[in-house]
């Protein structure tokens, strides 16, 4: 049964507030400084923040600019084989503490690149890098939820008045992510009527990061083996895993006749397919997601992941507010 005061559901159901805290956040930002970003935007974070930072290197280039993204351990050990022709280098942690975070802004100090910390909190991070970007979108419980969404927005924000000198349509993407928690009752329903031991993400673009980091919350929650894999590349060998005890999530916005080629395919090899997607294309199951602007709509797929993995792992019988081995700040 759904544990009633689990501060992680609590969060996930904030994710409309993330859409105003964003929006609060980079008024505020863009009022104190009209300095826009650089052309070549090197981003980097660990674990969940390393898939946002994926999402908003193709995000800058995607806007016209050159983004590039990296973990930050892979940044400050094996920084040879990392492009660093960079004019900006922005680095992401909920706590502002994480410990490879903290040594990248260091390098950066050392290289003479101009650092950018997005994260939380007033922190050792913000005080470390040149300047920063504090969303104060507090969370008690481990995994990142609303936070994600709220750091992505408050960051493509800049982005788009960067490179294309358009904004967020705040308004209609508040009701948009209030719609996409609308199927809450259809995850749940799910989640309690389908089998599966092993969960594979398929993503494209945009949507490839968002893959990933809904690999990572099923794992983070639901202690369930997950992968994710960029959707037709899994046709090329990867899809030998897939089979009766796997659900496979094709995250796509509007279909084409290749996934329903793929989705047909994978069910006919005893996995169970689910869509989400804006259009339902033929799927064991489906979930709606609503149809907005293209780089926002990470922000409708995000509560619908995040509530795949916590229904999961309270079907399993486990406490997602208390994820094994995890805590809540990632330091040595």
């Amino acid at each position: 049964m759904e544990r009633m005061t689990s501060r992680t559901i609590e969060e996930i159901r904030k994710n409309p507030d993330a859409v105003k805290l964003a929006e609060k956040v980079t008024s505020e930002y863009l009022s104190q400084s009209n300095s826009s970003l650089p052309s070549k935007v090197m981003y980097t974070g660990c674990g969940s923040s390393h898939f946002l930072s994926q999402l908003l290197a193709m995000a800058t280039t995607g806007a016209g600019g050159k983004g590039k993204a990296a973990p930050c351990s892979e940044l400050f050990l094996e920084r040879r084989y990392y492009p660093l022709d960079v004019e900006l280098t922005v680095i992401t942690s909920r706590s502002g503490e994480t410990t490879e975070a903290l040594k990248v802004a260091e390098m950066g100090a050392d290289l003479k690149i101009p650092t950018m910390a997005v994260t939380a909190y007033e922190s050792s991070l913000s005080k470390k890098t040149s300047q920063a970007l504090v969303v104060p979108a507090h969370e008690e419980s481990v995994v990142m939820t609303h936070s994600f969404t709220a750091f992505y927005l408050a960051f493509l924000e800049l982005i788009k008045r960067s490179y294309t000198g358009e904004d967020i349509d705040f308004r209609s993407l508040y009701s948009a992510v209030k719609r996409a928690l609308r199927e809450e009752g259809t995850v749940r329903r799910i989640i309690h009527g389908t089998e599966f031991n092993s969960v594979i993400y398929l993503g494209t673009g945009i949507l490839y990061p968002v893959a990933l980091e809904a690999s990572l919350k099923m794992k983070e929650m639901a202690i369930l083996w997950s992968e994710a894999h960029p959707t037709f590349e899994f046709r090329h060998g990867f899809k030998a895993i897939a089979g009766k005890g796997t659900l496979v999530v094709i995250l796509t916005m509007k279909p084409i006749e290749w996934h329903e080629r793929l989705a047909k395919e994978l069910h006919e090899q005893g996995a169970t397919v689910l869509g989400i997607s804006h259009e339902d294309f033929g799927t064991d199951l489906f979930l709606q997601a609503p149809e907005i602007n293209e780089m926002e709509t990470p922000a409708v797929y995000l509560p619908i992941i995040q509530l795949l993995a916590y229904y999961k792992a309270v079907s399993r019988g486990l406490n997602p507010d208390k994820p094994r081995f995890l805590s809540k700040v990632v330091r040595w």
